[in-house]
């Protein structure tokens, strides 16, 4: 192991804080989507709960942008449903990435403790 003066850190230790700060970055942008999709999830369940309750032949409407259209119920009941099962199939897929990332955390912070740690005693 090369001398270092105290305060400098090796190049590898450099890079795998760098890197830790980049796990960390990814982490939050992985928590800030979910938290969106499971936001639109609970609001397309609540649409599909409310269009249960409807008759067939009543009229319904669905945003578009700022504009309320006639839909038939049917419809938007389908659009409703794939809309929730690809929001599903996301957060399932989020989920999976953060679980990931967490674990490269995990990990690349324990490397770094221990590599802080030998260096402090040489």
């Amino acid at each position: 192991m090369l001398a270092v003066r105290e305060g400098e850190l090796p190049p590898s230790l450099q890079q795998q804080i760098l890197r830790l700060q980049q796990l960390q970055q990814t982490l939050n942008v992985i928590l800030v989507e979910r938290q969106r999709l499971e936001t639109e999830l609970f609001e397309v369940k609540n649409a599909l709960q409310e269009l249960e309750k409807v008759s067939d032949t009543a009229t319904v409407y669905k945003a578009v942008g700022p504009v309320l259209v006639q839909s038939s119920r049917d419809k938007l009941v389908q659009e409703l449903s794939e809309k929730k099962e690809l929001a599903e199939t996301r957060l399932k897929i989020l989920e999976k990435q953060e679980q990931r990332t967490r674990s490269q955390l995990d990990t690349l912070q324990k490397e770094i403790q221990s590599a802080l740690a030998e260096k402090k005693t040489s």
